[in-house]
């Protein structure tokens, strides 16, 4: 079925963590700030898609904060994919923007072994930046109450600096108990 969200926060200026906002907000909001979301999962078996809007109205030099974000997942058998783009308007700065894409699919080879594997692009209009793209591939095997968790990520032109790349790599135990 498809499900409607939508919330009004008066005054998101940050001074409350109740607000839309956080410790140490920069303040640059001064009017309310509202978000709809909507969501549909019956328009074909394993299909679910979505679509955000966000805006909080700031001071007058940067102009209202808007945020939009839209995409799907679906899943078949053991495998789902995923795509989502989303797109933030007047991010601390008059006319600037962060536009993001991001791809995904994992495959549950049985009800302990999970493979998947997801890229991220983000690309803004700031003077003299690169693009940002970040891969992720992981595999986690679970028996019982334990579970081993395998990572490894790759980004290239971390903060939108040409040349400032990055990998890393996570192996994690946990236990349940």
């Amino acid at each position: 079925g498809m499900n409607v969200f939508a919330s009004f926060a008066p005054r998101p200026d940050g001074s409350q963590n109740t607000k839309k906002g956080y410790s140490g907000d920069t303040k640059t909001a001064n009017g309310n700030g509202w978000d709809v979301v909507i969501t549909h999962s019956g328009l074909l078996d394993g299909l679910n898609v979505f679509a955000g809007l966000s805006s909080v109205e700031q001071n007058a030099t940067l102009g209202d904060l808007d945020s939009e974000a839209y995409g799907f997942t679906y899943a078949i058998g053991g495998a789902t994919v995923g795509y989502q783009h989303s797109k933030e308007d007047n991010v601390e700065a008059t006319a600037a923007y962060y536009e993001n894409d991001a791809y995904a699919i994992s495959y549950s080879v049985n009800d302990d072994l999970t493979i998947s594997y997801g890229i991220t692009e983000s690309s803004t209009n700031l003077a003299s930046t690169s693009d940002v793209e970040a891969q992720s591939f992981q595999i986690s095997y679970s028996v019982g109450g334990a579970a081993v968790v395998f990572a490894e990520s790759d980004v290239d032109n971390q903060n939108y600096v040409s040349g400032t790349n990055r990998s890393g790599r996570t192996v994690a135990v946990t236990l349940a108990f």
